[in-house]
């Protein structure tokens, strides 16, 4: 049964609810003995990033996404840089009141955009932040017409996502990878090409001794048919046998977004399917502070 989560979010995200309190309070109550929140990280100078993006805009539903964004100078699916202070801040005051409860720490699931990754190790040299989780959502830029996690994903998108991974992976920035087979979402069938990005990310991340997440969120949204077979969009059955044959050290990941999510049925399920493909669970995870 599970004694850790270290992907957690709040209503800070925009796309979530509950707040740092009431997310800590749930994992307490769930039993566990280990709460890692790792709400979407913030990005500094965003619309200079955006007016940067904007040659990637395929969309009038991207483009009307850019603008919004814009104007409110933060992502509409990630906590806006202006509350970065408080929201650590509050994790720090949490950390002490509830010392003898829970181990609480400070994280966030960051983008592997290349860009970034010198703020990244900022927040980790200053020790702001405990750690990293790498949750690879966009192809470059962090708009809707560069995610990965969409409808229908071509072969060349989903090679750039396993470019993108493993470049971010070698910078020994995040302590796990999260959702690794995203790119299976609106990837139809289990191909070849398939089969060749999975083996290298599973084999880039063991090489580099870094876990991969099965995550309870992509369980939530239900099954889909791949290959004539019914599977969950992630964790992907195919996927996940491959991982099992590579030997990746797993961490099972809530990715709880309320805190309801926080629910032993699901800490089952999960289990049930680390079981079923024969994958080697961790608990505990390392911090990684990059190179």
């Amino acid at each position: 049964m599970m004694k850790s989560n270290y992907h957690t979010h709040t209503y800070r995200c925009r796309h979530a609810v509950g707040s740092e309190k009431e997310m800590i309070l749930a994992a307490y109550q769930s039993h566990l003995k280990v709460i890692g929140m790792s709400e979407h990280v913030p990005l500094p100078h965003f619309r200079i990033h955006l007016m940067k993006s904007m040659t990637a805009i395929r969309s009038i539903k991207g483009l009307l996404s850019m603008i919004l964004q814009f104007l409110s100078n933060g992502p509409t699916s990630r906590m806006k840089y202006k509350d970065l202070n408080q929201y650590l801040d509050i994790l720090t005051s949490y950390q002490e009141e509830f010392n003898d409860q829970i181990e609480i720490y400070k994280g966030f699931e960051a983008e592997g955009i290349e860009e970034y990754f010198p703020y990244y190790k900022s927040l980790l040299d200053t020790n702001q932040i405990d750690y990293l989780i790498l949750g690879h959502h966009y192809d470059q830029y962090a708009i809707y017409d560069r995610y990965f996690g969409r409808k229908q994903l071509s072969k060349k998108d989903i090679y750039q996502y396993c470019n993108q991974v493993e470049k971010a992976l070698d910078t020994k920035l995040f302590s796990y990878l999260a959702h690794p087979d995203l790119f299976l979402v609106g990837y139809k069938d289990f191909d070849k090409d398939a089969e060749t990005v999975t083996k290298r990310i599973c084999q880039k991340s063991k090489d580099l001794n870094i876990p991969l997440e099965i995550n309870a969120g992509g369980i939530r949204r239900g099954k889909v048919k791949r290959n004539h077979t019914e599977v969950y969009r992630y964790p992907n059955t195919f996927f996940w046998r491959i991982a099992s044959e590579v030997g990746n050290d797993v961490k099972m990941g809530v990715d709880a977004h309320k805190p309801s999510d926080f629910d032993e049925d699901m800490y089952k399920e999960l289990d049930r399917f680390a079981k079923e493909h024969n994958l080697k669970i961790i608990d505990k995870l390392v911090f990684l502070k990059g190179k």
